[in-house]
């Protein structure tokens, strides 16, 4: 039996197309368990297209299948802080955050449930502590939150835009001005071809504030700061301006064989209010052997 409350925030979002996100079942089985009833919103059945809002709860019981999410230990976490109410994480390149239809036990919240600091109970959610995200390929910072019941303070922060979070990327071309914002509404990710999709009627605010750092005429160093946190952001912002991430298997249509690790991009700068505290707190982390590769063979060790 699989059973979570989950309490949606975030814009309008049909409730099958968000669940196939955040639990581990097919798109289907959603579908047919809102249909026969095991999952419900706000204590009501709803029907498979019905749009989520801010603040709905939304209740799943799925019987047909026993799915337990287990600690694990095949790994250390890359702690960058630690105290007794949040963790700050090096997340490495590849590792998914949160448990999925293809990824049970092998996620970093699996590696949390293993943790002795952990304290979420691990029969409500599959996502305990988990306050943001970033993609499977991308490295770098993530807060998560070792008690329950600092989650709401977290997550207001996070609507609220109170959270700082800066990223390092490699673009193939030449940037041309030194500071620049992308204001581009996005799309959810299409289910035909994965990718978010810059559209000014549908798509939802997306503002992304970019500084270039160097460029070789060839390849850019960007940073790149977010102002919204829609899903693929940065990597669509700036496929939008024909400055694809170097190694973008989604986004870019330059095949190097040096790269297939995914995109060449790091979550390296993180600004946090502690949820105790109340004091702003930043954090940052080194780029990976990755990034430092791509740095090699684009610039021949000028940068590292």
């Amino acid at each position: 039996m699989f059973k979570d409350k989950i309490i949606y925030h975030g814009d309008k979002n049909r409730i099958d197309s968000y669940l196939k996100d955040v639990i581990p079942f097919s798109r289907s089985k959603i579908t047919a368990n809102i249909k026969n009833g095991n999952i419900s919103v706000n204590g009501k059945n709803i029907s498979p297209s019905y749009l989520l809002k801010e603040g709905d709860e939304i209740d799943v019981l799925i019987k047909e299948e026993e799915i337990k999410i287990l600690p694990s230990f095949s790994e250390k976490i890359d702690f960058i802080y630690k105290d007794d109410d949040i963790a700050i994480i090096n997340k490495r390149r590849g590792m998914v955050v949160h448990p999925s239809i293809s990824h049970y036990q092998d996620s970093l919240v699996n590696l949390l449930l293993g943790d002795e600091d952990f304290k979420f109970k691990t029969d409500d959610t599959f996502r305990p502590g988990i306050v943001h995200r970033i993609d499977k390929d991308t490295q770098g910072l993530l807060l998560v939150s070792l008690k329950e019941e600092n989650m709401s303070f977290l997550s207001s922060c996070i609507k609220e835009h109170l959270f700082k979070r800066e990223y390092l990327a490699l673009v193939y071309g030449k940037v041309k001005d030194e500071y620049f914002k992308i204001d581009a509404p996005l799309t959810k990710p299409d289910c035909s071809n994965k990718r978010a999709n810059v559209d000014i009627y549908d798509g939802k605010e997306a503002v992304t504030h970019c500084h270039l750092l160097s460029t070789t005429g060839k390849v850019s160093l960007v940073s790149c700061i977010l102002e919204t946190g829609r899903t693929h952001q940065i990597r669509a912002h700036l496929k939008y301006l024909n400055h694809p991430l170097v190694g973008d298997p989604l986004y870019c249509d330059i095949k190097d064989d040096n790269f297939t690790s995914g995109q060449v991009l790091t979550a390296y700068k993180l600004s946090i209010i502690h949820p105790k505290t109340r004091r702003e707190m930043t954090f940052t982390c080194p780029i990976d052997d990755y990034f430092k590769k791509a740095l090699n063979y684009f610039y021949n060790s000028s940068l590292i």
